[in-house]
C-alpha cells in the first residue's frame, strides 16, 4: 500500500493527507460512497463503477507484498484516518469548493516510493485516474505552477481514490513487461474537465494584472482592475467598428459625389477646361469640382496634358530619339551612374501598387522615361532623386510617348526645375517657404529656428517628388490634379497643412525622432500600424515579413485626404504674397 508523504499546498486548502484501507469499516464508508447519478466535472461518458468497495485504496495496492509490513503500516493509517474523520466531516463542504486542476504538464503524478524504487513499474493512465465522488472532489492530483521557477509541482490534495477494478485488472498484465511499463510511463495522463463557473484554486490565489514575482492585489483591487481592463477592450472593439463604419460612409459619399459630378465634367470643363478659370458663377462652381477631387479617371490623362500643354514644342518622335541616344551613351559606358541612380528611385515608387519595381508589369516603361528624360538636351546626362513619383502618375493615365512628353513641359514650366537643378534655386524657394511659415504658424517656426531644423529636412523630400513618396495615392493624385490647375503655390500650401497636421510631434528636441517623423518612421505611429495589421509577435517582436509602407505612418498620424484638403480650405493664403516673395527671391525665374 502506498502513502503520500508530501508537503501540501497552502493554495489546496490545507487538506490532509488521508490514506484509506479497505480492512477499515469507517475509512471504507468514508472512501467509497454510493456513487451519484452526475457530477460535474465528470464527463457524461465515464464508466460506472463496477463495485462500491474497490479491494484496494491506490494504485500500488495490487503490487504490494502481503505480510506483517502490510499490517503494521494498515494499523498505522487506521489511526490516522480515525484521528482526521471529524476534520473531514467539518470540512467536507470547504473541499467542494475546491476544482481539480491540471495545467497538463504531459506525465502522470507518480507516487514517492516509485520515485525512490526504480524496480517498480509505473501504472497505466487508466489505473492511475481515481474515481469522482462527491465526497472526495478534491482527491484529484493538482498540478501548481511555481512563480519563481518554469517547474510544475504536482501535489495530492487529499487522499487518493481506489482505484476501479477493471482498472486495477488492466494494469496487471501492462505492468508484466518492460516494454509496456515504458509504454505507460510514456502516455500522457487524460485531461480533466475544469469548469468555468466559478474560479478556480490557481484563479484565487494568482493575479491576472500583475506580474507573478510580485505580491498578489488584494481581491477587490482585482475585480476592479479586471472591469476596468474589460471596458478597455470594449472601447477599442466600438472605436475599430466606428472607424470601419466611417471609412465605408466616406467611400460611399465620394462614390456619391463622383456620379453627381460626372454629367458637369462631361458637358462643360471636358470640351474647354479653361471655363474653371473665369470669374463667374459657373466658373466658380467647375472649380469646385475640380477640388473636390471629383475628377473622371477615364479623362485624367487627357485633362492633364491640356492643363500642362506643350509649351516647349516637344515633337512626337522625340522620346524615340532619346532612346536611342541613351543606347548610343549606354553602349559608351557613359550612363551606368544614371541608371543606377533612376534603377534605385524607381524601386521605391508607389510599393503598394507593385507596378514599378523591378520586375514589375510598367517597370521597363518607367526606366525608358526617367533615362529618356536625362539624356534629352542635355549635354551630360543627370538623374534627379524624386523624378520617378511625377512621372509614375503620368505614366499612370498616359502612353510612354505622351508621359514623356509632359514630364518634360511640367519640369521646365514649374518649380520642379529648380528642385531637380541648381542648389542655389532651391535656397531660395527654402526662405520663401521659411517667411509664409513664419506668418502661418509663428509657433513651429520658432521652434524650428530654436533647433535649427532647415526645410530642407522635409520640404525637399516632399516637393521633389510631389508628396507621392509620404502620402497615399488617392491623396497624392489628387494634390497633382491642383497642382495642375493652381500653380506652383499648390504644393507649398499643402506642405504647410502637412505641418499643421505634424504639430503635435514637432516639439521633439530629439532631431533624430523629429527627422523620423518626417521620414514616416515615427515609433510610435509605426508601432500602432503594425499592431492593426497584426505584424507584432506574442514574444514582443514584429514578424519579418510584414511591411510598413511611408504612406500607411502619414495616415496613422493624421494625414488623411479630408484633413488635408479641410486645412486647405481653412488657410488664409494670399497668391499677391507668394507672388511678392517669388519676384524678391527668384526674380530670374518671374
Amino acid at each position: 500500500m502506498s502513502t503520500h508523504d508530501d508537503p501540501v499546498d497552502d493554495a489546496t486548502g490545507q487538506l490532509e493527507d488521508v490514506a484509506l484501507d479497505d480492512d477499515t469499516p469507517r475509512t471504507r464508508q468514508l472512501a467509497a460512497p454510493s456513487p451519484p447519478a452526475s457530477h460535474p466535472h465528470e464527463p457524461d461518458d465515464a464508466p460506472p463503477e463496477s463495485e462500491p468497495h474497490p479491494p484496494a485504496s491506490g494504485p500500488d495496492a495490487a503490487r504490494e507484498p502481503q505480510g506483517d509490513a502490510e499490517t503494521s503500516d494498515q494499523a498505522g493509517s487506521s489511526s490516522r484516518a480515525n484521528a482526521s474523520l471529524a476534520d473531514d466531516d467539518t470540512h467536507d463542504d470547504d473541499q467542494g469548493r475546491f476544482e481539480a486542476v491540471s495545467l497538463d504538464n504531459g506525465h502522470a503524478p507518480h507516487a514517492p516510493d516509485e520515485r525512490n524504487n526504480p524496480s517498480r513499474s509505473s501504472p497505466s493512465p487508466t489505473a492511475s485516474s481515481p474515481p469522482h465522488s462527491p465526497s472526495l472532489a478534491s482527491t484529484a492530483p493538482t498540478t501548481v505552477v511555481d512563480p519563481s521557477s518554469s517547474t510544475h509541482v504536482d501535489t495530492p490534495t487529499g487522499p487518493p481514490a481506489a482505484a476501479a477494478p477493471d482498472a486495477e485488472a488492466k494494469a496487471k498484465p501492462e505492468s508484466s513487461t518492460p516494454a509496456a511499463a515504458a509504454a505507460a510511463a510514456a502516455a500522457p495522463s487524460p485531461k480533466k474537465l475544469v469548469s468555468t463557473k466559478r474560479p478556480t484554486v490557481m484563479q484565487k490565489v494568482v493575479s491576472m494584472t500583475r506580474q507573478r514575482d510580485l505580491p498578489p492585489k488584494p481581491r477587490e483591487e482585482e475585480e476592479k482592475h479586471l472591469s476596468m481592463l474589460a471596458e478597455m477592450y470594449a472601447a477599442s472593439r466600438e472605436a475599430d467598428k466606428q472607424r470601419r463604419d466611417a471609412a465605408a460612409h466616406r467611400a460611399s459619399v465620394r462614390a456619391a459625389q463622383h456620379a453627381a459630378a460626372f454629367p458637369s465634367w462631361e458637358a462643360h470643363i471636358l470640351p474647354n477646361w479653361r471655363v474653371v478659370l473665369h470669374d463667374t458663377a459657373e466658373g466658380r462652381r467647375l472649380r469646385q469640382l475640380w477640388w473636390d477631387g471629383t475628377m473622371p479617371t477615364r479623362w485624367r490623362g487627357r485633362l492633364w496634358a491640356l492643363c500642362i500643354g506643350n509649351g516647349l514644342a516637344v515633337g512626337k518622335g522625340a522620346f524615340v530619339q532619346a532612346g536611342e541616344r541613351a543606347e548610343r551613351l549606354r553602349q559608351a559606358g557613359r550612363l551606368a551612374e544614371v541608371e543606377r541612380a533612376a534603377r534605385e528611385d524607381v524601386e521605391r515608387t508607389l510599393p503598394a501598387l507593385h507596378m514599378f519595381q523591378e520586375g514589375a508589369v510598367m517597370h521597363d516603361d518607367l526606366m525608358e522615361i526617367l533615362v529618356a528624360w536625362s539624356v534629352y538636351e542635355k549635354p551630360t546626362p543627370r538623374y534627379p532623386r524624386g523624378l520617378a513619383f511625377p512621372a509614375a502618375l503620368l505614366l499612370l493615365n498616359m502612353t510612354p510617348p505622351e508621359a514623356f512628353v509632359c514630364l518634360v513641359n511640367l519640369v521646365q514650366k514649374s518649380f520642379l526645375r529648380s528642385f531637380y537643378g541648381e542648389q542655389d534655386e532651391i535656397e531660395a524657394y527654402y526662405r520663401v517657404f521659411d517667411t509664409l511659415l513664419a506668418d502661418a504658424m509663428p509657433k513651429i517656426y520658432a521652434n524650428f529656428s530654436a533647433q535649427v531644423v532647415r526645410p530642407s529636412l522635409y520640404l525637399q523630400p516632399w516637393l521633389s517628388t510631389l508628396f507621392g513618396a509620404f502620402l497615399p495615392l488617392d491623396l497624392a493624385t489628387r494634390i497633382f490634379d491642383v497642382f495642375l490647375l493652381e500653380g506652383d503655390s499648390f504644393p507649398f500650401r499643402v506642405a504647410l497643412v502637412l505641418l499643421e497636421v505634424l504639430e503635435p510631434r514637432l516639439f521633439n528636441p530629439n532631431l533624430d525622432e523629429l527627422a523620423a517623423v518626417f521620414a514616416g518612421t515615427d515609433r510610435g505611429a509605426l508601432g500602432v500600424v503594425r499592431r492593426d495589421k497584426g505584424l507584432l509577435l506574442a514574444d514582443g517582436g514584429v514578424d519579418p515579413e510584414g511591411r510598413v509602407e511611408t504612406d500607411e505612418v502619414y495616415t496613422e498620424m493624421g494625414a488623411t485626404e479630408e484633413r488635408v484638403f479641410e486645412g486647405l480650405e481653412r488657410l488664409e493664403w494670399k497668391e499677391e504674397t507668394w507672388a511678392r516673395l517669388v519676384e524678391r527671391e527668384l526674380p530670374e525665374v518671374v
